[in-house]
């Protein structure tokens, strides 16, 4: 602690403001820029520009660590030496979030996170982030500046034969709550009467932190590519627990998920006491037994894990514990792998895969989800596009690549005496 606070006295600026964020000084001959007032923006490495904004209420703005940690005291001089950390990160330079982005979760994220690498690569994250939001934000109101001075349309309410923008229309114009009222009725119907399809939530334990964020936003993925299908699944979300950061993730994203009316059907318990055992089948990439057909009597089962850092089996080890039948998609006999790309999925494609198989039957034709940077016509389409032209031109006039695969006398004659000049041809 005391070599972080040693850092922050080198690196302090003396300026007429209280401080300045995001100044990069070199440590090796102990100068610091001299012209900050100038200066709005550094170009990184990492990012493209970074405004600065020079302002004593952001400096002064510091976490609140009762509300982040409670009354742990061994959590607070760690939370102590972390904003420290940041702050010297922040004053050489690099990429951090200003300290009213970062919430009470994001510190609670970084205490957990146990390498300076890890809590570094963290804040670079918000920090784009933060960067996003402020993109966004302006933009919208350069939007609403353009359209502020931007000439109005003269509504006539009087012409009912002005067709112009902001006259009438002959179409009827479909809301958003409407196309929402008509997909969530898709989802009753299916409730009623469509095919059940059942997602694990009891892995949230097995994930760290980001792979708990990811799989919460698959499984909102999930739910909208389900609900905009004709025929959707039944969905069921079983293995839950709402103080799980799963859940606190997805509930994030889908604010209504928990309110009675809403076509989704949450369950804390088992999948076994839901459906019969003998209906059940788990599909696990990590299993031998192929699902060749698509059975519209059985009940599918796919897991809600993330395996980044983890990739040990464990829906195979829990099917099998279980006693429930396994079985993996069939990508191998359709599809030829690329070199060093992975053949997992994230599970919003998996059920986009089995939307289509129920639908229509074919796997070409449901294996199309898969993406197309996994697949070996990516690479070889990309390397042949790459290719310099001489040699796609001596590839398409050579005599070997016209005959390697259609033999024929009569045209190996022709192209031969093409290629021969003519005063040796009698030779020949």
């Amino acid at each position: 602690m005391l070599r972080i606070l040693r850092r922050l006295t080198l690196s302090a600026v003396p300026m007429k403001k209280d401080c300045i964020r995001n100044v990069r000084h070199y440590n090796s001959n102990q100068k610091i820029l001299s012209k900050f007032c100038s200066i709005e923006i550094i170009h990184k490495q990492f990012y493209s520009t970074v405004i600065i904004s020079p302002s004593s209420e952001e400096c002064n703005d510091e976490p609140n660590i009762a509300e982040i940690i409670g009354e742990n005291k061994e959590l607070e001089h760690k939370l102590k030496v972390l904003i420290l950390e940041a702050d010297v990160l922040r004053q050489e330079g690099k990429g951090i979030p200003s300290n009213a982005f970062l919430k009470p979760d994001h510190w609670r994220e970084l205490l957990r996170l146990p390498s300076k690498s890890g809590r570094r690569k963290y804040l670079e994250y918000l920090f784009k982030l933060e960067k996003k939001k402020e993109n966004r934000l302006k933009k919208k109101e350069e939007k609403r500046a353009a359209w502020d001075e931007s000439q109005k349309p003269i509504r006539d309410s009087a012409d009912a034969h002005n067709y112009e923008l902001g006259g009438n229309n002959i179409l009827l114009r479909i809301y958003e709550t409407t196309m929402n009222q008509m997909y969530n009725n898709r989802l009753i119907q299916a409730m009623q009467f469509g095919q059940k399809l059942v997602v694990d939530c009891g892995f949230y334990n097995e994930m760290t932190t980001r792979e708990n964020t990811n799989c919460a936003k698959q499984l909102m993925l999930l739910f909208a590519e389900n609900r905009m299908n004709d025929e959707p699944f039944d969905l069921h979300y079983c293995n839950i627990s709402k103080e799980s950061e799963l859940m606190k993730r997805l509930h994030k994203s889908i604010r209504t998920m928990y309110e009675p009316w809403f076509p989704l059907n949450l369950h804390e318990k088992s999948y076994l006491d839901l459906v019969p055992k003998d209906k059940l089948v788990y599909l696990t990439p990590h299993c031998r037994d192929v699902l060749k057909e698509f059975s519209h009597d059985d009940v599918y089962i796919l897991g809600a894990i993330v395996d980044k850092v983890n990739n040990e089996p464990l829906s195979l080890a829990k099917a099998k514990k279980e006693g429930i039948r396994m079985a993996k998609l069939p990508l191998d006999y359709y599809l030829e792998w690329g070199s060093g790309s992975g053949k997992s999925l994230t599970i919003n494609q998996v059920t986009s895969i089995l939307l289509d198989i129920k639908n229509t039957g074919d796997w070409k034709y449901a294996l199309r989800h898969v993406p197309r940077r996994k697949l070996m016509e990516f690479f070889s389409g990309k390397t042949d596009n790459n290719l310099p032209n001489k040699f796609n031109r001596y590839n398409q006039n050579s005599v070997t690549s016209r005959l390697k695969y259609n033999y024929n006398k009569s045209t190996t004659e022709s192209i031969l005496n093409n290629r021969i000049p003519s005063r040796y041809n009698r030779k020949y």
